[in-house]
């Protein structure tokens, strides 16, 4: 496997949708209503999506995309509606500082223009999907200027 600074911002672009597919699971059973919990269940199939893609981008690379770990203890407890409100933000701006990053190592000259493309793509996916979690949560500034930073 090839380390260069693109394929490891790759990988850990992969590795944040890994824990997002897992951070889903543990916080859509705690979310007060239906609605919420199946707007989790749609957004845990965006990032499923999303991490088949990278893996299948990584492996037409020649790479071998980085594995899911077993468990993410940084995401635990999540006891509360609270809780896994918070726990969506933080999974969603997690989400977004990777592809952020992703994105700007490719688009350096000499960058990869379609890896920038994903990842812009990504990135904004991400951005929105956290801004519906801080209005669900009542947060004051549902958005931010930057997302990613």
């Amino acid at each position: 496997m090839t380390s260069t600074p693109l394929i490891d911002a790759w990988q850990a672009a992969l590795a944040s949708e890994h824990q997002a597919f897992f951070g889903y699971g543990l916080l859509g059973p705690r979310l007060a209503s239906a609605a919420e919990r199946a707007r989790a269940r749609t957004m845990q199939q965006a990032h499923a999506t999303l991490r088949d893609a990278t893996q299948a981008a990584l492996f037409a690379t020649g790479q071998t995309p980085v594995a899911p770990l077993a468990d993410y203890p940084a995401l635990y407890p999540v006891s509360s509606p609270k809780a896994a409100l918070d726990l969506a933000v933080r999974i969603e701006t997690a989400c977004s500082s990777a592809w952020r990053y992703l994105y700007s190592v490719a688009a350096v000259p000499g960058g990869d223009a379609s890896v920038r493309t994903s990842a812009q793509q990504a990135l904004i996916d991400s951005a929105v999907r956290a801004t519906q979690w801080r209005l669900s949560a009542g947060v004051a500034a549902s958005t931010v200027a930057f997302p990613g930073i």
